[in-house]
């Protein structure tokens, strides 16, 4: 306990030392958050660089040394249907003494993290994360990489925003830059890792964010390629469009992956929760089990490792036996969920990677078969179809189509992806409401929407935040009248009612500027000719979900709030900034810290 207490004593010296010399400085705010977005950038790099390490030493142990080991044995071909279930039991054993959250995806407990615990997340899940990934990763398991790196710079993010003392909402920014950092650094991709944060993890853009994120993504991208080189995840390729009918193509199999999406989600959840039926077996046995099964699929089909990008290699140089490429397609999804439904560790934005360059390579024999005229080889289609199914699963395109460019290395490959990867993400949100990483928190009771947590916000009635201390007009106002306001109110929305207090229109500031140039027609223009006829209206006991939704669609940034009934009696007005506020609010009330 002495060493304990003296531990915390030195660490809290360390961080004044560092506050102090930075207001020593005279720096502004804003430099002094980009400094520690730097710090979290560097951490996360470095984390990025041990944890490829770590899987490396895990693969390299078992399927290197100890298959050598192994050589005089008669059944050494088998061997490598053990080397899962030995990892798992390595699994097994840490989870046991490790957070709950280092188990499973790691992506959604980000999210949750950033939306319902203002950014908080334990400064050991880092040190755990990596073991546990490791040995699930290195030993042969199906998942892929991208979800512990995301959760371990996240983490790392955290853990120097909880260091230096920073608000919930910095802090969250720090757990997506450290995110961005991690994706950025293990597949040598900043855009992609800037644009995985924005559109995933935080759910939207700001400058307050944008800044930070990159800066981090910068300098772990720039950590790892001193580390670990600077190269393409993928072979780079030679692409060109065959013709412009060809563009037709890539629009079918966008649309065709977005349906393969949504198989791949609903299999890779529904091999999960088969495999919960099992939880009376001893959670120590669990990734064991799994990684039997998992075994002796990768002895039949080695490509099926999530640390093997062979096959999305072998699909992009057109040169993968198709049979494989229908396995992958296939099977992936189930050995994924059984890595991960056991107790194992990953991230499925890598397998949806490897099935997208299966089911594309698959699509293009296809479609260059029937027209070889109109259509380039099926490499191409491979690596444009690893785009559109990564924005199915993740309803993301925008990250999907920078990723693969950036991972590819091939500029030409952006007009068809973009056609793609649009196309398959809205085929998915048709038929699937969640992501493959909104669908767990749903579970949880978690509603994501706006880049926020839909779930909290249910219960809250509008009319408890409505303002009715606000400025209307009637409709034979002179613009004059609304002039004054504009200068003695706060306001940049103005209510339009008539006698009975009846609301039948809406003047903005923005129609109201263009006539501030010219006073002379001030009052022969009334308040009616300038307002809107057509408007959003808020009804009191709407929830703020629906107030969001609103907000969302409407370019206001107050909305009229009417009384209950088919009337349209106003009884106040809500702004936009006021909801925000109560949000967090409520995300600090509940935060589970």
């Amino acid at each position: 306990m002495k060493y304990h207490l003296a531990t915390l004593e030195f660490i809290n010296k360390g961080r004044l030392f560092v506050v102090d010399r930075l207001v020593r400085l005279n720096l502004s705010q804003d430099v002094s958050y980009l400094f520690i977005a730097s710090v979290v950038g560097l951490a996360a790099g470095l984390g990025a660089v041990l944890f490829h390490e770590a899987i490396a030493l895990v693969q390299d142990s078992l399927f290197v040394k100890l298959y050598r080991v192994l050589d005089e044995w008669p059944f050494q071909q088998y061997a490598i249907i053990v080397f899962p279930a030995l990892g798992g039991l390595i699994v097994g054993v840490i989870s046991y003494y490790s957070p709950p959250d280092a188990l499973g995806h790691g992506v959604p407990d980000v999210i949750k993290s950033v939306i319902a615990r203002g950014g908080y997340m334990k400064s050991s899940l880092a040190f755990f994360k990596t073991l546990v990934s490791a040995f699930s990763i290195g030993s042969g398991g199906a998942a892929g990489r991208e979800g512990p790196i995301v959760q371990i710079g996240a983490s790392l993010g955290s853990a120097v925003g909880q260091f230096f003392r920073m608000s919930s909402d910095q802090l969250r920014t720090l757990v997506a830059a450290g995110a961005a950092g991690g994706i950025a650094a293990i597949f040598n991709a900043p855009l992609g890792g800037v644009m995985f944060s924005l559109e995933i993890i935080i759910g939207g853009f700001s400058v307050r964010t944008f800044s930070p994120i990159v800066i981090s993504a910068v300098l772990a991208t720039a950590v790892s390629r001193s580390y670990l080189g600077d190269h393409p995840t993928f072979v780079p390729t030679d692409y060109a469009l065959a013709s412009n009918y060809e563009l037709f193509f890539y629009l079918l199999l966008g649309l065709m992956c977005g349906v393969v999406s949504v198989w791949f989600n609903r299999v890779l959840f529904a091999t999960e929760d088969f495999l919960q039926r099992f939880r009376k077996i001893p959670r120590m046995v669990q990734p064991a089990l799994g990684g039997i099964v998992v075994g002796l699929v990768l002895f039949w089909l080695p490509g099926i490792a999530g640390f093997s990008y062979a096959v999305n290699n072998d699909a992009i140089l057109g040169r993968a036996d198709i049979f494989v490429l229908a396995a992958v397609v296939l099977l992936k999804p189930i050995v994924v969920g059984i890595t991960l439904g056991s107790g194992g560790s990953g991230g499925v934005l890598a397998p949806a990677l490897k099935m997208g360059a299966a089911f594309g390579g698959l699509a293009g024999l296809l479609f260059h078969s029937l027209f070889p005229e109109y259509t380039a080889g099926s490499g191409a289609y491979a690596l444009v179809g690893m785009g559109a199914l990564l924005a199915g699963t993740m309803h993301a395109p925008l990250t999907a189509i920078i990723m693969i460019f950036e991972i590819s290395d091939t500029y030409e490959v952006i007009l068809p992806i973009m056609f793609a990867a649009v196309s398959a993400s809205v085929v998915a949100r048709m038929i699937m409401r969640d992501s493959v990483y909104t669908h767990p928190l749903r579970r949880q009771g978690i509603e994501i929407g706006y880049g926020i947590n839909l779930s909290i916000i249910h219960t809250i009635e509008a009319r408890s935040l409505l303002t009715k201390k606000f400025a209307s007009v009637k409709r034979t106002s002179p613009v004059n009248v609304l002039v004054r306001l504009v200068e003695e109110n706060d306001q940049s929305v103005f209510p339009v009612v008539d006698g009975k207090n009846v609301i039948v229109g809406l003047v903005r500031f923005q129609e109201l500027r263009a006539l501030l140039r010219d006073s002379s027609t001030h009052e022969f223009i009334l308040a009616e000719d300038v307002m809107m006829k057509t408007f959003p209206l808020i009804n009191k006991r709407d929830t703020l979900d629906k107030v969001l939704k609103q907000f969302e669609l409407a370019d206001v940034d107050a909305m009229p709030v009417v009384a209950d009934g088919e009337g349209k009696e106003l009884v106040g007005l809500i702004r936009h900034e006021d909801v925000l506020r109560r949000y967090r609010k409520e995300i600090l009330l509940r935060s589970e810290h």
